[in-house]
């Protein structure tokens, strides 16, 4: 059956003039599945038109043969956050939102950094990983079990069971209690601990709940849910229609099960800090994102003004750990000058990446994360390496 379909793709892929090098690209991905331990994949190549390529193998889930497809969706974890970004801007062209006003400006209540009270935490800080925030073992205070009492603690991994143990515990909440609990000085999970030694501004230091925060900042600038300004002003223009921010925002008979590896599933989890890895999307959904995003950054976009893409691609923040990489607004920016983003969280790993020189754009998700095997890590980087290495040069 494998081999029937792999022909009828082929037949496809010819009869609608895709290139050698793509097809090649295409040979060389459907083996390196196949080697794999990956349930499902899929992956896209695009350029600041459309979509040259894209495709998934595999299952979306393994017991019901379900197959994963360009339109089966899952959260993508941190490729979140450059949704973030868009909506920063956004809000920053409408006059809600000024990058460098101090973020109590527009919250309902202060978060202070306690080792310098004196420096204001800004929003630009909050958007270049720069706050002095941190995640710490709070963080996993975010995630909830959708049936806590159906996960059994006993078949994880020694050194992971505390955190399973923990996450049991946590109940949904509002986010804006989440960051009142952490941030707050009255908070009751309130820590110095949760902050770095160094000022605000002074130092890179990617942290989820900062990211978080700054999608709350717009929430509270703009008057309008996170989730309804996301859907008003990216994902309606962008015609995403298979993307939200939680199970009953999208389609579940379309949700992927997740998985740590083929016969170890993961407990399905929402996250309450869903703007700095929540979001649920497809292969499909996002290509029109990233072409958007590619588009932008000519100077050709229609969500954001040319000057707002040119302000969220500058460079602004130097990753102290990563020579080779700064950043943007929440956007990666390499020294080749690709901009980039990855994502992971328990059953999926994600990659984009867009090279606005030779005009391609990248992406790349899977339903198996690579916590308790090595070789997932492995084979998702010869994926990613073969996806991003077809020939560009060609003419179109």
């Amino acid at each position: 059956m494998k081999k029937v379909i792999s022909l009828l793709l082929l037949f496809v892929i010819f009869s609608c003039g895709i290139d050698d090098d793509i097809l090649h690209t295409h040979i060389e991905l459907q083996k390196l599945y196949d080697e794999s331990e990956l349930a499902g994949l899929s992956v896209a190549i695009v350029d600041n038109r459309k979509v040259r390529y894209q495709n998934s193998f595999g299952y979306s889930d393994i017991n019901k043969n379900r197959r994963y497809t360009n339109h089966t969706i899952q959260n993508i974890g941190s490729i979140s956050k450059t949704f973030i970004a868009l909506a920063v801007m956004k809000a920053v062209e409408q006059g809600k939102l000024d990058l460098d006003a101090n973020i109590n400006t527009y919250l309902p209540f202060d978060v202070i950094h306690p080792l310098h009270p004196e420096k204001p935490i800004t929003v630009r800080h909050l958007a270049t990983h720069t706050s002095g925030i941190t995640d710490e073992e709070v963080y996993f205070k975010s995630y909830v079990f959708e049936n806590p009492a159906q996960v059994d603690v006993s078949i994880y991994p020694e050194d992971y069971q505390p955190i399973v143990e923990l996450i049991k515990t946590n109940v949904k909440i509002d986010d804006s209690v989440f960051f009142e609990n952490v941030l707050s000085v009255s908070g009751p999970w309130y820590s110095q601990d949760t902050f770095l030694e160094n000022a605000p501004g002074e130092k890179y230091e990617y942290s989820n709940i900062a990211a978080a925060l700054a999608a709350f900042v717009v929430e509270s600038a703009t008057g309008i849910s996170y989730e309804d300004y996301t859907h008003k002003y990216i994902f309606d223009p962008l015609h995403m229609n298979a993307t939200g921010w939680g199970f009953s925002d999208v389609n579940m008979q379309s949700h992927a099960t997740l998985y740590y590896t083929k016969d170890f599933e993961v407990p399905r989890y929402s996250l309450v800090t869903k703007a700095d890895g929540g979001l649920i999307t497809s292969t499909s959904d996002f290509n029109k994102y990233l072409i958007e995003m590619m588009r932008g950054y000519q100077g050709k976009g229609k969500l954001l003004s040319t000057a707002s893409y040119k302000e969220m691609f500058r460079l602004q923040s130097k990753h102290d750990e990563i020579k080779e990489a700064m950043g943007g607004i929440f956007w990666d920016i390499n020294n080749n000058n690709t901009i980039e983003h990855t994502g992971g969280d328990p059953g999926i790993i994600t990659a984009c990446m867009f090279d606005p020189i030779k005009n391609r754009g990248y992406y790349l998700m899977t339903n198996t994360s690579e916590e308790f095997n090595i070789n997932i890590e492995r084979s998702i980087e010869k994926i990613w390496n073969t996806l991003i290495n077809e020939n560009p040069d060609r003419n179109y």
